[in-house]
């Protein structure tokens, strides 16, 4: 973000709880969205740690990896070629969501500069 929007609004007398809800907040919103779909990604397809830390319980602690890693290790490989495509369809879904989050974000600021 600008820092130039910050010290514009510092300098028109704004508080800085103001500052933060309606000009910060608002501009960084794409970014901090964009970063936690990004970071629930990378933690649903993460395999190593969770199996070390919490183990492979089927029922408490299995995630989807490791559910196609058992599947796999099992011979099961039509179960694990479901479980594929579900990781495929929701990766899908959160690109496609992330990509409309940024195409909306730059109408808006392009609202914005037209003023």
């Amino acid at each position: 973000m600008d820092k130039n929007y910050r010290y514009a609004a510092q300098t028109l007398g704004l508080s800085e709880s103001y500052i933060f809800f309606k000009i910060q907040l608002p501009l960084a919103t794409p970014g901090i969205l964009s970063g936690g779909i990004l970071s629930f990604a990378r933690g649903l397809g993460e395999f190593g740690a969770t199996a070390m830390i919490a183990g492979n319980i089927a029922g408490k602690t299995r995630t989807l990896p490791l559910s196609i890693y058992s599947s796999v290790a099992a011979g099961r490989m039509e179960d694990a070629y479901q479980e594929v495509g579900i990781i495929v369809l929701f990766s899908f879904v959160v690109v496609v969501a992330m990509n409309l989050i940024t195409l909306k974000s730059n109408k808006k600021g392009l609202k914005r500069k037209k003023l």
